[in-house]
């Protein structure tokens, strides 16, 4: 996202989105597809084919829909610790919840040395459910593509519409982010609802 200097109904969708996006593929499995979310603490990305172009989102709404349909065969986790990474260690009197991943992956780690003198990087919450289906149980959902559940039906918009066409079409669908396209209908960013607040705020400035 870039901030300018200029009227905010002036700014267009590549001056106002997020270009660092998180992208996930039609063949992903959906057990790989939630670790990957959960991992960067996201509630869904874009799912592009295997030419790079937009083929559906695949966010929260689709794992809660999911496991709703299962009858059962989806479990619920029993106190989930907040995402698969995370493991307990035991140590003299007191619990550990060590996360696996490197230092600096995700935001919730920080770094403690136990009694031993040997250091961890553990987690700031670990039982804080991040998202809604973080309670689902990784490995009991289906092991199928991400394409057979995905949300086929996106909110798009090219890198010139205007902040008030990309308001138009999130209050018309009902959703918090327009996934911006080029030419090919290949994904080059993002722009939510918070996004398009924060030029508001700015205003002023």
């Amino acid at each position: 996202m870039v901030t300018l200097l200029k009227p905010l109904a002036a700014q267009t969708a590549d001056e106002l989105m997020n270009d660092e996006l998180l992208l996930l593929t039609e063949d992903m499995s959906l057990r790989d597809a939630a670790r990957f979310l959960a991992q960067h603490a996201v509630s869904g990305a874009p799912v592009v084919n295997r030419e790079g172009q937009l083929a559906g989102v695949l966010s929260s709404t689709d794992f809660v829909r999911v496991a709703s349909q299962a009858s059962g065969e989806v479990k619920a986790a029993e106190a989930p610790l907040s995402c698969h990474y995370q493991r307990e260690l035991n140590g003299e009197g007191k619990k550990i919840i060590e996360c696996t991943l490197a230092m600096g992956a995700c935001g919730a780690q920080r770094m403690c040395t136990d009694s031993a003198g040997i250091e961890h990087v553990t987690c700031l919450e670990p039982r804080c459910v991040f998202v809604d289906w973080q309670n689902v149980e990784v490995e009991s959902l289906p092991a199928d593509q991400v394409g057979r559940f995905m949300s086929r039906v996106v909110v798009t918009a090219s890198v010139g519409t205007p902040v008030k066409e990309l308001a138009r079409r999130m209050v018309n669908a009902h959703v918090h982010r327009v996934i911006v396209v080029n030419h090919a209908n290949e994904p080059v960013g993002i722009v939510t609802s918070t996004d398009i607040l924060s030029a508001v705020a700015r205003m002023d400035a």
